[in-house]
């Protein structure tokens, strides 16, 4: 048995080096025959005006998110400042854009951060990252749904039913999960505490799973309240292809719902781990679709660079910002 899960690790690592080295390849080649001159036109076409309204709109998500993560402080009982997580989500943006792929490295930074900078125990800091997480999921995962369900013919490659149908009963898999992870954790929680062994692994489990149950109960006796945390959720998911719809729009009439799906399709790609913060990946992948709606290369992709400056490297930037000013107010009050 460990002999096959070996194997079956060695090769899904081998495909994603494959699928590594293909990407990287497709990115020097689009990188070697780019005018980038036509690229730097199209981006300076773009009205002021609509290039602040993004970057506030930008930061209007930025801030709904940490609402989202100072709400669930306040529910779960843990003191918290709308500043201090602001900090923390900082260092987790800024771990994200420094790591292969994205989410994982930016979520242990943001455990270890509630941990050093708010004091939050280890079960807290895990159990309030893993709800704010999953709800954030569970909405991409309503969305998506939604968006493979109403697209139809848009997509000319979902002509036929049966991928839209694959697609569902994927992303319905996902939902059953969510699911079950958020609002079934007493019966989840009873499980693992019959599990035998004090281990520090089974221990340290234990102690989580008893923390999260205790989380996630505490939500549910506040009437509405999940219900809040997910229209938050999608509030937040949905300000994204917004922003593309507003960019998009300069230049040409694509279906809104195309670029729903366009955008989401470019995040998943980014998550790859290629390069730092799925840099490149995310570019192409949504430069490519892009062009295949209808737009030019050189189009096409200046709106990917200007959409992903707005709602990634502008964020990196601001958190940079943030963790400075926070770093300097604490060695302001040392003095």
């Amino acid at each position: 048995m460990i002999r096959w899960a070996a194997q079956g690790r060695t090769k899904a690592s081998l495909i994603l080096n494959l699928f590594g080295v293909f990407a990287l390849g497709a990115l020097v080649y689009i990188v070697l025959h780019t005018d980038f001159s036509l690229i730097w036109r199209e981006v300076r076409a773009l009205p002021a005006l609509l290039v602040g309204l993004l970057f506030c709109l930008q930061i209007a998500t930025q801030l709904a998110l940490n609402y989202q993560w100072f709400r669930l402080c306040r529910i779960l009982g843990l003191k918290a400042s709308f500043g201090a997580l602001l900090v923390v989500n900082a260092y987790g943006t800024v771990v994200d854009a420094a790591n292969p792929g994205e989410k994982v490295g930016g979520e242990l930074a943001r455990v270890l951060q509630l941990h050093n900078l708010l004091g939050f125990s280890a079960q807290q800091a895990t159990s309030l990252v893993t709800i704010q997480k999953a709800l954030s999921l569970a909405a991409l995962v309503i969305l998506n749904g939604l968006a493979v369900f109403v697209l139809g013919d848009a997509l000319t490659h979902w002509t036929s039913p049966f991928p839209r149908i694959a697609v569902l009963v994927v992303l319905l898999g996902l939902a059953v999960l969510l699911g079950c992870a958020l609002f079934g954790t007493e019966r989840l929680n009873s499980r693992i505490q019959s599990i035998r062994g004090e281990g520090r692994l089974v221990g340290g489990l234990k102690r989580w799973m008893a923390r999260f149950a205790r989380d996630t109960a505490a939500i549910g006796r506040r009437p509405g309240e999940w219900g809040r945390q997910f229209l938050l959720a999608l509030v937040i998911w949905t300000l994204f292809p917004l922003k593309l719809q507003l960019i998009v729009s300069q230049y040409a009439r694509v279906n809104p719902l195309l670029l729903f799906a366009i955008t989401f399709l470019a995040y998943f790609a980014a998550m790859v781990p290629l390069l730092p913060g799925g840099l490149g990946t995310f570019e192409a992948v949504m430069g490519g679709m892009l062009m295949a709606a209808g737009l030019g290369w050189e189009r096409a992709l200046a709106i990917s660079l200007v959409f992903r400056f707005i709602t990634f490297w502008f964020v990196v930037l601001l958190s940079v910002l943030i963790i400075t000013a926070a770093k300097v107010r604490g060695l302001v009050r040392k003095c």
